[in-house]
């Protein structure tokens, strides 16, 4: 949790968004789905997808874990400078897994969504919720989609 001046003077506490459970497995495996890489740059990666500080215990861990579940593979190489580095691969096995794991946060996005829209249509005269733009005017066509 963060902490943050505000206008008026006194404090106001700003929170990371809250991840859901096991997130980090689905962010890891997209990223090695994108190309195989080290799991220092994995840590590097991960902050446009799941804010805040990755612990490298954590995501060694966690790479490990799913090396034993099958989902990557890891291949220790030479580097140039310094010790041998290992590279980390997602296997056929950890593609599936992801296919199920994005369908699964679509399912958790849909959610989240119909909770937000609901929100705000019930509480129209309290402030826009942070990030939501919220429109003018909304009204719905005859099959119920929001238009304008």
């Amino acid at each position: 949790m963060r902490h943050m001046d505000s206008a008026a003077g006194g404090t106001e506490q700003q929170r990371l968004p809250v991840q859901p459970r096991n997130y980090l497995r689905p962010c890891l495996l997209l990223l090695l789905g994108e190309e195989p890489t080290y799991g220092y740059e994995l840590r590097d990666k991960l902050a446009p997808l799941a804010p805040g500080h990755w612990d490298p215990g954590t995501v060694y861990r966690t790479l490990n874990t799913m090396e034993d579940d099958g989902l990557v593979r890891s291949t220790w190489e030479r580097s140039a400078e310094g010790p041998r580095r290992r590279r980390y691969e997602i296997t056929q096995a950890g593609g599936d897994a992801l296919d199920a794991q994005a369908r699964e946060l679509c399912g958790v996005r849909d959610m989240i969504i119909d909770f937000i829209d609901r929100y705000e249509s019930e509480h129209q005269n309290h402030a826009p919720l942070p990030g939501t733009p919220r429109p003018e005017a909304r009204t719905l066509s005859p099959v119920g989609e929001a238009v304008g």
